[in-house]
C-alpha cells in the first residue's frame, strides 16, 4: 500500500516539478521581452512585475514537494556522517516530523487568507493591471498538504529501514 502511495506521490512531484520549470521558462522569457522592450522602445510592459513576482512564489511552492522527497531541503551532513545506520533512522523521522509541523502550520495559517482571497476574489497591483491572488494562495497550500504527505511517506520508509533520500531521483 505504501509504495503504491509513494509512487504516486512521486508521480505528483514530477508533473509540479516540470510544471515550475515551465512557468520558470515563461517567467524568464516575460523578464525578457520586458528588458527589450525598456530598451528598444522605452516602453516597460504593464503588469510584469506582478506576474514575475506570483509567478516566483508559486514555481517556488511547485518544486517544494519534490525538494522534500529527494532530500533537497536543508540538512547538516556532517551530524547525519557521524551516526549509524539506526541514527539516520532516527534523525530522518525527527527532521521529516519537523517538516510536517513546518509546513502544516504554513498551510494552516494560510487557509483562512487563502479562502477569503477565493471568496472575495481579490487582485492585487494597480489600477491599470491587476493580477488575481486566489491562485498563488491555493498553490501555496495545496504544495504545503503535499509537503507535509512527504514527509510522512519519509517517516514511514525510516520506520520500515529504508535509506534516507538521497538528493536525486530516478524520474518515474
Amino acid at each position: 500500500m505504501l509504495v503504491k502511495i509513494d509512487n504516486a506521490v512521486g508521480l505528483i512531484n514530477q508533473t509540479l516539478k516540470y510544471v515550475a520549470a515551465a512557468l520558470l521558462l515563461f517567467v524568464a522569457v516575460l523578464i525578457a521581452f520586458d528588458v527589450i522592450m525598456r530598451f528598444i522602445f522605452n516602453k516597460p510592459v504593464i503588469g510584469i512585475a506582478e506576474i514575475v513576482a506570483n509567478g516566483i512564489l508559486i514555481i517556488a511552492f511547485l518544486q517544494l514537494s519534490y525538494a522534500v522527497r529527494i532530500g533537497g531541503m536543508l540538512r547538516s551532513e556532517l551530524l547525519v556522517n557521524r551516526v549509524g545506520k539506526r541514527g539516520k533512522a532516527v534523525l530522518e523521522a525527527v527532521t521529516s516530523a519537523l517538516g510536517m509541523v513546518l509546513f502544516s502550520l504554513i498551510a494552516w495559517a494560510s487557509w483562512s487568507p487563502m479562502m477569503s482571497a477565493i471568496r472575495t476574489l481579490e487582485f492585487e497591483g494597480h489600477a491599470s493591471f491587476q493580477v488575481p491572488v486566489w491562485p498563488v494562495k491555493v498553490v501555496i497550500v495545496s504544495c504545503a498538504i503535499l509537503a507535509v504527505l512527504n514527509y510522512l511517506i519519509l517517516i514511514a520508509k525510516a520506520a520500515g529501514g529504508e535509506p534516507e533520500p538521497t538528493g536525486s531521483v530516478v524520474d518515474l
